[in-house]
């Protein structure tokens, strides 16, 4: 009886004969290394069981061509909710840089860089109308907004970003907060825009990865995530590629799947890095000289590949968020609020914002039920005048959160956009959003994130405070309120043309309607692109 291994090396052996006399016969007149060339094509595919996929000879991730392969990883190491586990990258950084450095055909010097976008700092805050009342607060950067306009360091944080630091990259790859990305995913993809914009500024490459759950209970599906993630890329303002981690981490068998406290385990950690290579490549990661687990590697290659020409999501975008798009078709629209000057300012911006649609009127109450009630969200200051919920009443209670008073607000307003304080503190824009997925008010409650307009408009040099006194809000800042009221109920906008004179107040007004309907439509749609508004 022949020995089984003898017995495989004949039948290998059979198999190399007839292959190499069929080439014969077939490359007649070829030459030696044509006919060399496909023998071992072929035993590479027969021997890993995978078809790389065609990979350019003369491509070469150092974009820059400045001798290093620079790509920077940015996440946060800690979640928004205390109960979410955040998806870390550093232990990614380590594997990713572990298979590129073990890599032959890489003959740049290899540089990966984790940088954790979670902050924290303690801030004096006036809080009413009295300068007088002033509480500390710890507040806190979790969502890739925040990390974006967070004030200290942010000049440094925008170079760095476009390279212009100490490392001059040729990928950024951008992740997020599972929780911010489950819950509230337009904010998610206005922060992935706002990032991938300013890399692109750099010349290095956008890509954005797909993460996956810890715990689905506590975020959203697989699917879900699969959505969020190509919908920000393709509805993209720059070119934003999407690194399909999570769809390799959900194909692999249960074996696989090792679990552990962290968020990526060590399996996931490395199909994570192994994602990023085949995105970079086009090659199996376990050509690399780092063996890690060839079964892991041939999941993320194979997904990159499959992913490329999959359909991610399909129809239009609706999930129920503090962020969702109204639908509002009324050429009335009435409102209700229980407030005084703070709420009456905002109205005053949505009253200019309508004026200018010839279509279209706005009117307090006149009706059993009205569109929205507008309120203060902030429980822990003049809580009576609240937005109120009640379906049978309201389309929609807008939320917005009370402003700081001025004698530190211009400062301190730019720290709270995500969170300051405890969880359950409702006095910052993701604060209000978060406050009414806690408490239920979906779907009909929606946030406007009044800090987060301030941020921009202040970015764009069309805002020099946040005040037209020493408390109330300016007359600007209303109007990007209004703006963004305006199209998150209706999904329309009625900007005008634009002044000619950049100088002038009407422009600085006009910029800000703008920027409220831009920040209004992307986290209605995850769509970074946005239609031009006449």
């Amino acid at each position: 009886m022949i020995p089984k291994s003898v017995h495989f090396s004949l039948k290998s052996a059979c198999y190399a004969f007839f292959l190499l006399l069929t080439v014969l016969l077939l490359c007649n007149g070829c030459s030696k290394d044509t006919i060399s060339s496909v023998i071992e094509e072929e035993e590479s595919t027969e021997e890993d069981g995978t078809t790389d996929m065609p990979a350019n000879e003369d491509f070469n991730a150092d974009i820059n061509q400045d001798g290093t392969l620079n790509i920077l990883l940015l996440g946060p190491s800690t979640s928004i909710k205390s109960d979410v586990s955040a998806f870390s990258l550093e232990s990614v950084a380590n594997e990713l840089t572990a298979i590129l450095s073990e890599d032959e055909t890489i003959n740049t010097t290899v540089n990966v860089v984790y940088e954790d976008t979670y902050k924290a700092k303690e801030l004096t805050v006036g809080l009413g109308s009295d300068a007088t009342n002033q509480y500390q607060y710890t507040h806190y950067a979790h969502s890739l907004l925040q990390y974006y306009y967070w004030p200290e360091g942010e000049t440094a944080r925008r170079s760095k970003l476009k390279g212009e630091g100490e490392n001059d990259w040729d990928y950024v790859v951008i992740a997020a907060d599972p929780y911010i990305v489950s819950k509230i995913p337009g904010f998610y993809a206005l922060g992935v825009n706002k990032i991938a914009s300013t890399v692109a500024e750099g010349n290095a490459k956008p890509l954005l990865l797909m993460l996956w759950p810890k715990d689905e209970q506590n975020t959203a599906s697989i699917t879900d995530f699969e959505e969020f993630t190509y919908r920000t890329a393709e509805g993209g303002i720059t070119n934003i590629e999407v690194i399909p981690a999570g769809l390799a981490w959900e194909g692999l068998p249960s074996e696989l799947k090792d679990t552990e406290t962290a968020h990526p385990t060590a399996n996931g950690a490395y199909v994570t890095a192994a994602s990023i290579y085949a995105q970079l490549y086009g090659q199996n990661p376990s050509g690399s000289r780092y063996t890690y687990n060839d079964a892991l590697a041939d999941q993320a290659f194979q997904t990159v590949n499959a992913a490329k020409t999959a359909t991610h999501y399909a129809g239009e975008f609706n999930y129920n968020s503090p962020f969702q798009g109204g639908n509002v078709t009324a050429s009335i629209i009435r409102y209700n609020h229980t407030g005084t000057s703070s709420e009456n300012g905002i109205i005053g911006g949505l009253s200019w914002v309508i004026a200018k649609d010839e279509d279209t009127q706005l009117e307090r109450d006149g009706a059993p039920k009205v569109h929205f009630n507008l309120g203060r969200a902030n429980t822990n200051f003049e809580a009576s005048k609240r937005y109120k919920v009640d379906a049978g009443l309201f389309d929609y209670s807008i939320g917005f959160p009370m402003q700081d008073n001025s004698s530190t607000g211009n400062t301190t307003m730019l720290y709270g956009i995500d969170k300051r304080g405890s969880e359950s503190e409702n006095g910052t824009d993701l604060g209000v959003a978060l406050y009414m997925i806690r408490e239920n008010e979906l779907p009909t409650a929606r946030a406007l994130p009044i800090r987060l307009l301030y941020a921009q408009m202040k970015g764009l040099n069309i805002a020099d405070s946040a005040y037209r006194d020493s408390w109330h809000i300016s007359r600007d800042l209303d109007r990007a309120s209004g703006a963004y009221i305006y199209t998150l109920l209706t999904g329309t906008c009625a900007l005008g043309t634009e002044p000619t004179d950049t100088s002038s107040e009407a422009w600085r007004s006009w910029s800000a309607h703008k920027l409220g309907y831009e920040t209004a439509w992307t986290l209605m749609t995850l769509e970074g692109r946005v239609p031009e508004c006449n």
